[in-house]
């Protein structure tokens, strides 16, 4: 059950498409009426056309051989009409208005039931409120520099953290290009300030731009909202939201207050996505073992075995960011 705000907001957008697309057919018509004259003398004639069928059935004569005459002449004035929007790159269809739904011709409702594309706003209304609580804004990969990472190999994995960070970056930024909705989930791990929020974001505002659903956000406050939902102290849908959403990106987990609720709900979150083949994206400072330590292996097992992981490493650029301005005071 979506919040009424939601629904009402679907609808009126539902309501403007409508109306542009009358507005545009409408437009198209005059314009054409006034670009060849001969238009409203054909539709006129058309029009004429039942009056005609009556006049020959009530009349004297062959009735049948009247009407097929009727019938030509329409076709006739139909080939002419063709003819003459076709000078201009148009189409006798072009007249009709062209909704975004045609199934609903953009009312919200086809057959007396609610449509797939009111079903599709209000999922992406509910999905935009709820990353919109978090004020997290999507990001830009190109807005992430590499100059914060070291270039010398590190001593233990003998790989440069630059050198790192620029493949996960990579993947990332191909990830997020050729999202398909059916794509692997990923745990973005490491420690604080090296650019796992960053980048989950940059995916976000790459593939909200394709027009899919995608709703992020810091778990605490996510699972927060389903508590309140759950126990009657706030109207709302959201873990119908979080399964559904095309894409989910839970960051910072690890740092929510520990409840068995938290923990039953993030399990269902997991394992629900999981078997909807729909891609989740985690971020957390925790390793395996601490995540086990906290969530159990039910938890664990899936995010560490079924998602692909993605390593960052590195020093906390914000505090080499306040390090660096100190510095130019």
């Amino acid at each position: 059950m979506y919040k009424r705000d939601i629904y009402e907001k679907a609808m009126a957008t539902l309501k403007e498409r409508r109306s542009a697309a009358l507005t545009r057919a409408a437009t198209f018509h005059e314009t054409m009426r006034e670009a060849e004259p001969r238009v409203r003398e054909i539709e006129q004639k058309m029009a004429q056309s039942s009056a005609k069928v009556v006049a020959a059935i009530l009349g004297k004569g062959n009735v049948d051989q009247q009407v097929e005459q009727i019938k030509n002449e329409n076709l006739a004035l139909q080939e002419e009409l063709a003819a003459l929007l076709k000078k201009h790159g148009a189409k006798v269809g072009n007249f009709e208005p062209v909704y975004t739904c045609p199934a609903c011709q953009d009312t919200g409702f086809a057959d007396g039931k609610p449509c797939a594309c009111l079903e599709q706003l209000m999922r992406e209304y509910s999905c935009l409120e709820l990353s919109e609580l978090s004020a997290m804004k999507p990001t830009s990969f190109d807005d992430l520099s590499l100059e914060y990472y070291s270039s010398r190999a590190d001593g233990r994995t003998g790989i440069a953290p630059r050198v790192q960070m620029r493949q996960v970056i990579e993947y990332c930024r191909a990830y997020a290009r050729n999202f398909d909705g059916r794509d692997d989930s990923l745990l973005l791990r490491g420690p604080t300030g090296v650019g796992k929020t960053h980048l989950s974001l940059a995916i976000a505002g790459e593939v909200l731009s394709q027009g899919y659903s995608v709703v992020y956000g810091p778990i605490q406050q996510l699972l927060h909202r389903m508590e309140r939902e759950h126990f009657g102290r706030a109207d709302g849908n959201t873990e119908d939201i979080l399964l559904e959403c095309d894409l989910l990106i839970l960051d910072d987990v690890g740092t929510e207050f520990s409840s068995n609720f938290y923990t039953s709900a993030l399990y269902n979150i997991i394992n629900g996505r999981l078997m909807a083949e729909k891609p989740t994206i985690i971020s957390t400072n925790l390793n395996q073992k601490e995540l086990t330590d906290r969530y159990g292996e039910q938890i664990a097992s899936r995010v560490t075995g079924l998602f692909e992981p993605l390593v960052c490493v590195g020093k906390d650029i914000r505090q080499q960011k306040l390090k660096q301005s100190l510095k130019g005071e």
